[in-house]
């Protein structure tokens, strides 16, 4: 049993969904959680455009907040391209990128962690900077 047991039930859910390999990686939170350095509110997946494609024909696309994704279930939401990505700002992560340079957990894709701390920093809400301290203070380990 993890320190978080939601957690574990929301990446149960997630292998449930039996996504194909390569066109997915869990972002946000997800990758802080499966570390346990915090329990998860929801599981935000990026995808390639493929799979954006067939899941959008399966579940609802909503917009909230200036983002375009896909609600799978109150618990997971999905990110493509075109929800969040700006090709104009320098040094951001493609999708293809994250979903490329992610790190295997237990079977399942996760954002890596310098992809993770460049959005939160970017998003810069509150609950982002104590996720961006923890993030640093876990990377600058040798």
């Amino acid at each position: 049993m993890s320190k978080y047991p939601a957690n574990d039930l929301k990446f149960q859910l997630l292998r449930e969904l039996n996504l194909p390999a390569g066109q997915y990686a869990v972002t946000s939170s997800g990758p802080l959680g499966v570390r346990e350095i915090r329990e998860i509110g929801d599981i935000d997946l990026v995808v390639d455009d493929d799979l954006w494609n067939e899941l959008a024909a399966a579940y609802p696309v909503v917009q909230e907040h200036g983002v375009t994704k896909i609600r799978i279930s109150p618990d997971i939401e999905v990110l493509g391209e075109g929800s969040f990505y700006d090709p104009r700002e320098a040094g951001q992560p493609s999708v293809a990128e994250q979903i490329e340079h992610a790190d295997i957990i237990d079977g399942l894709p996760f954002v890596s962690l310098d992809h993770v701390l460049y959005f939160k920093r970017q998003m810069n809400r509150e609950k982002d900077e104590r996720d961006v301290a923890a993030l640093e203070r876990l990377l600058a380990r040798p």
